[in-house]
């Protein structure tokens, strides 16, 4: 599905200015976070692991062999992946250099891996695999692990003596750059906050004479990256696999994050097509080539999918210029020299705030996902796993060893299969219930799975009338409107009332009422501004979004050009309003929009639903409810609800 805001599409090659423009602003998206990966495993492990032009050049290479994989039918760029720095360095301590490129391999291959499967099983086990009470604590653990190497970069550690106050303040003044940044940045800048902060330190840090300029003087213009290479660099061992190999799991679930919110952009399901599975084997791929030349374990890139949101063009060409630029500057001796002085402080100031973010979205995937910790199933997990993770603690089987991070992952990972699941079960009764017991207090509605058919005669009159393709288009207007005010009344059966104090003319009251400012309609346009009017009788204070859609007659699928929602949409209940749930395309595509943005809590109101649509709604968004005042016996060739009502939106307007 091709999202008609996009100027190019994914395989259509830009002028040469302009592909040439739009490359760099991907490579400047990249470049911060790819070159911190190898600055900071150094510094974690003590000793050269990395280099920046060899994590350069891989990054770019990584890249090419993903658009290969996936036919050029992704427009993903892939770089150094931050969950791999304290394994990476870890790995590196216990077995040099040639343990933690082993481990980088072994990480693509558990990526081949995983994708052969899903070829053969589909995708669903990975969820029960890795569910948020299990990746939320693995990326708290990931961030918080190098929260002491932030400080002593900063130079505040307890170890350190005599306080070198110029590198307080350059550390101060990158960490608040970044901060603002961040925080009131706009367009491209709020895409590449931590290379605007390092760039500013960096300044100051030349200004208060922390830089050293030697290295940058020796060194040449074009220089070969020093590759790290299997039995000519070191002798292949497995001493460090347990320890970085596991994190694999954890960026699977950031892997196949990054591809839904880019699916949103370009309005395309990239899990479908190309397909996990060949995502997948890009990224292994990529990452076992990086392994093998010396470079850091690969990841899709989260700044580059903003690029694509903010500039609107998804063209694999771009990101395949922006793959060899990446390249070209691995090569640039006099360039990786300059970025090799940057100062620890420098590095401290954009650490403190680096790590703390990774750390909180970890706390964010809990929260996201409603985890409930007065379970006690989730705590024990949890906090196994934080203990496990922080704590140090290495399991050695023979001359391998399992520590820190990734022990914890594999414990997390057996504590969800292995744990009794009775508390849920129990909960899950309870829910059973109380839908047995509403189901027969609204006898009125027939209700399946998912699906709230209103069953009523003043339904069935309205409806009959609604058909009539000789009813003209003011009645048929004002129908639509009253059948949604039926339908919200439906829908808000479930509501929660405040207790609030009045005074009725005889006495004073204690009643309930509905906080109105809780909820969102979102039509779908054109057609479901037509019912818009029904329900905003019935809650008036309601905000208001639009998603405007139009199917393609051809492939019967939604084209999506306009997406304007209220700010705090994800606070509210939203239903969504559409006449018509036919092939169910636009609903689901809007929901899918919806979620991405944090909404929990969707309804979705339509007049007539097929079949066909109903079955879709409930395979991709199994938690929507549907609310529905007709359920019809099909679809025709074209794609119309039989026997339906016609064009709901040519009918609402009378523009046919």
């Amino acid at each position: 599905m091709k999202e008609a805001n996009l100027t190019l599409d994914i395989n259509e090659k830009p002028p040469v200015l302009k592909w040439i423009i739009l490359a760099l602003q991907h490579v400047f998206a990249m470049f911060g976070a790819t070159i911190l990966v190898p600055i900071l495993v150094n510094s974690a492990a003590g000793q050269t692991v990395l280099t920046i032009p060899v994590a350069l050049v891989t990054s770019g290479i990584g890249t090419l062999i993903y658009i290969l994989c996936t036919k050029g039918k992704s427009p993903v760029y892939l770089g150094s992946s931050f969950a791999f720095i304290t394994p990476l360095a870890v790995g590196a301590m216990k077995a040099g250099i040639g343990g933690a490129m082993v481990g980088t391999m072994l990480v693509g291959i558990i990526y081949v891996i995983v994708a052969i499967i899903i070829s053969f099983f589909g995708k669903d086990w990975i969820k029960k695999l890795l569910p948020p009470i299990v990746i939320g604590p693995m990326i708290m653990i990931i961030g918080l692990s190098l929260a002491s190497n932030a400080v002593s970069e900063i130079g505040i550690s307890a170890d350190i003596t005599n306080i070198d106050y110029k590198g307080v303040i350059v550390a101060l003044f990158t960490f608040l750059v970044t901060a603002v940044v961040m925080l009131k940045g706009k367009g491209f800048l709020k895409i590449i906050p931590f290379l605007v902060g390092m760039v500013s330190g960096y300044i100051l840090a030349v200004i208060l004479g922390l830089v050293d300029f030697t290295s940058v003087l020796e060194a040449t213009f074009f220089s070969l990256p020093n590759f790290v290479l299997p039995f000519v660099s070191y002798t292949p061992t497995l001493a460090a696999a347990l320890t970085i190999a596991p994190i694999a799991l954890v960026t699977m679930a950031e892997h196949i994050g990054d591809h839904t919110a880019l699916s949103t952009i370009i309005g395309k399901d990239l899990l479908k097509e190309p397909g996990l599975n060949r995502t997948l084997l890009g990224d292994g791929l990529a990452t076992f080539a990086a392994g093998l030349l010396g470079g850091p374990a690969n990841t899709t890139y989260g700044e580059n999918t903003s690029v694509v949101g903010m500039t609107k063009i998804a063209s694999v060409w771009v990101i395949g210029l922006a793959a060899i630029f990446a390249i070209l500057l691995g090569f640039l001796g006099k360039f990786t020299a300059i970025v090799s002085t940057i100062p620890n402080a420098v590095l401290g100031g954009v650490s403190l705030l680096l790590y703390g973010f990774i750390a909180v979205n970890g706390l964010k995937v809990l929260i996201e996902n409603k985890v409930d910790f007065s379970k006690s199933r989730n705590v024990i997990i949890a906090s196994s796993m934080l203990v496990l993770g922080l704590g140090g603690a290495v399991i050695n089987v023979s001359t391998v060893a399992v520590s820190g991070m990734s022990l914890a992952a594999v414990i997390g990972i057996l504590l969800n299969l292995l744990l009794p699941k009775d508390d849920e079960v129990i909960e899950e009764n309870k829910e059973e219930e109380k839908e047995e017991e509403k189901t027969e207090e609204n006898k009125d509605n027939e209700e399946v799975d998912n699906l709230v058919v209103l069953d009523h005669p003043l339904i069935e009159h309205k409806l009959s009338i609604l058909r009539d393709k000789n009813t003209g288009t003011k009645e048929f207007r004002e129908l639509v409107g009253e059948i949604g005010m039926f339908l919200c009344y439906e829908a808000m059966s479930d509501a929660k009332l405040e207790d609030v104090d009045i005074e009725t003319p005889i006495k004073k009251l204690k009643t309930k009422r509905l906080n109105e400012d809780k909820y969102a309609f979102l039509p779908i346009l054109r057609a479901g501004t037509g019912m818009l009017d029904g329900l905003i009788k019935v809650i008036p204070n309601a905000k208001i979004g639009h998603i405007g859609m139009y199917r393609n007659e051809e492939t019967l699928e939604p084209v999506r050009y306009f997406f304007k929602v209220p700010s705090d949409v994800k606070e509210r209940e939203v239903l969504v309003l559409d006449p018509m749930l036919a092939t169910g395309g636009s609903g689901c595509d809007a929901i899918t929009q919806l979620k991405n943005e944090g909404v929990k809590n969707i309804k979705f109101l339509c007049l007539i639903a097929a079949p066909e649509g109903v079955e879709r709604m409930k395979k991709e968004h199994p938690d929507v409810k549907i609310y529905t005042a007709a359920l019809d016996e099909k679809l025709n060739e074209k794609g119309y609800i039989v026997p339906g009502l016609g064009d709901a939106g040519d009918r609402i307007f009378g523009t046919k």
